[in-house]
């Protein structure tokens, strides 16, 4: 493929559409988050350093390179750095996980490495020594980072893209490696012996900060070391791990802290996050293929919303609605509810419903829509929305996370969202009555409808199964006879409703609302 039709590729995905492509790459493809390579190429068993191990020796530090195929014209790629798991204790950075990760990484355009690094806990086996393990491994593991960054113009990597993944152990590793820095190591550390965190085991001078991290079933000793402007993090865990807690129910040597409490504590700080949970699974997802290959779809899919050509120049997307906030703040501060009111809240649809108080009557409304709201900011926002209120019920819509670009959310992240936000509400208002409006569907958006109706359909099917929460469903109003939206309904940008759209929406809102008691 000649760099021009490659070009033309990389910017039709940019835009969101789908091509088919002929000669090296298959299928209607797009780059980074499909496979759009049939191939790809290793270089294997190249050393990144060296390092004096557990028994006094000096070992060499070995790592492998999946390339996308050689056809590939990009020279700056992301780059995802894999860590295998195995306790602190064994395994190899080439095993059947490791190398699915890894070949499907470089089919779909990005560089990716496994890597070895030192291995071995003291036979004390005290959760002192299992950090001391997790210690040294992180110092490979920065250097690792620092090779490539030493060599990105040698294997075509973009130095501001580099990513690290690790199952277990080697989680555990990635983790850290982000979110650890030198002053919050604990006291009765050893840092003499053991040295700095960046430690000596290779390529100095260069930086080893990573782009975004990925937690597949391994756990923090500390959740709060993940801070304000850190690193942003997806985590991957089964529901009956007896080996890793997916929460914080039990601790691993002092690796206490999961996946849901990372994820949680990540949205509270605004850091885009993502979480896929498997019920009824173990450690390494059982070593079931088809879950992993699912982890690694989701995975593959939020990777592509954290590449640099999507980060917001201001910062975190959450940020931008905080003047909007503030003046719903403002406006609590100044006004005084209704006994017995219903708040509404969420994105434009509610925003721009300026007939509301008219349209619900006689129910009374605290109206606090803001910007285009979505389901991320949302959850950071939430508890400073409700504060001043004590509402009867709360109403909520939020209908910008999936809208036709590459960095939409996949439903899954949809619905734990909105598992998120209804959670934080419940520590507050336990017996609150909750309602969820469906996502409407609108011309504008039309074409990821069936992407919109999956996102429905888990957020329909959550309510259904938790007390005291309510779904509304709406489309059916404005859909016409052909099963497409009703033009007549909406504004003239064809996305958000009119005065007729309104009122049909009202009548259905209302009726819901019937049934409060």
């Amino acid at each position: 493929m000649n760099r021009y039709l490659l070009y033309l590729v990389c910017l039709i995905a940019e835009l969101g559409l789908t091509i088919t492509v002929t000669a090296q790459s298959t299928g209607s493809l797009r780059r980074f988050s499909d496979e759009v390579f049939p191939r790809f190429d290793t270089l294997n068993n190249l050393t990144y350093g060296q390092a004096v191990n557990l028994k006094g020796e000096l070992e060499t530090l070995k790592l492998d390179i999946f390339l996308p195929e050689k056809s590939d014209t990009l020279r700056k790629r992301p780059l995802l750095i894999f860590i295998h798991g195995g306790g602190f204790q064994n395994n190899d950075k080439v095993g059947a996980f490791s190398t699915m990760v890894c070949g499907s990484m470089a089919r779909r355009g990005y560089v990716a490495s496994s890597i070895n690094y030192r291995l071995g806990i003291d036979k004390s086996k005290s959760d002192t020594t299992y950090f001391e393990a997790m210690y040294r491994a992180v110092q490979d593991a920065k250097a690792a980072v620092r090779f490539f960054r030493k060599n990105a113009q040698t294997y075509g990597i973009d130095p501001d893209q580099i990513f690290v993944m690790g199952s277990s152990a080697g989680a555990k590793t990635a983790m850290h490696l982000a979110y650890l820095d030198q002053v919050e190591v604990p006291a009765w550390v050893n840092t003499k012996r053991l040295g700095t965190l960046e430690g000596s085991s290779g390529n100095p001078g260069y930086s080893s900060k990573v782009r975004g991290v990925i937690n597949c079933w391994g756990a923090m000793i500390n959740y709060r070391w993940i801070q304000a402007s850190d690193a942003p993090i997806f985590n991957v865990h089964g529901m009956a791990d007896v080996t890793v807690a997916f929460d914080s129910s039990f601790s691993y040597h002092g690796f206490r802290h999961g996946s849901t409490i990372l994820y949680d504590h990540a949205l509270k700080l605004g850091i885009p996050t993502g979480l896929q949970l498997f019920e009824k699974t173990g450690h390494t997802l059982d070593n079931d293929k088809e879950k992993q290959r699912a982890a690694l779809e989701e995975i593959s899919h939020w990777l592509v919303t954290q590449l640099v050509q999507h980060e917001p120049k201001t910062g975190p997307e959450v940020f931008k609605w905080t003047t909007d906030i503030a003046q719903l703040r403002h406006l609590d501060s100044t006004t005084k509810d209704p006994q017995n009111a219903i708040l509404f809240s969420g994105s434009s649809y509610i925003r721009r419903w300026t007939t509301i108080g008219r349209d619900l009557a006689p129910f009374p409304i605290i109206h606090r829509g803001y910007g285009g709201a979505k389901l991320n900011d949302f959850a950071y926002f939430i508890n400073q929305i409700m504060a001043a209120h004590r509402p009867r019920a709360a109403v909520f819509y939020v209908g910008n996370d999936i809208v036709g670009l590459p960095i939409d959310k996949t439903p899954l992240q949809v619905l734990n969202l909105v598992k998120n936000v209804t959670q934080q509400i419940r520590t507050k208002h336990p017996d609150l009555p909750i309602f969820w409006i469906q996502v409407s569907p609108n011309p504008k958006r039309w074409a990821v409808w069936d992407q919109t109706s999956e996102a429905n359909r888990l957020i329909e099917q959550y309510c259904a199964q938790t007390p005291n929460l309510h779904y509304i469903e709406t489309d059916f109003t404005f859909l016409g006879a052909d099963g497409k939206p009703i033009p007549s309904l909406y504004d003239a940008d064809t996305l958000h409703l009119n005065e007729a759209g309104y009122k049909r929406w009202a009548v259905i809102i209302r009726k819901s609302l019937m049934t409060l008691k």
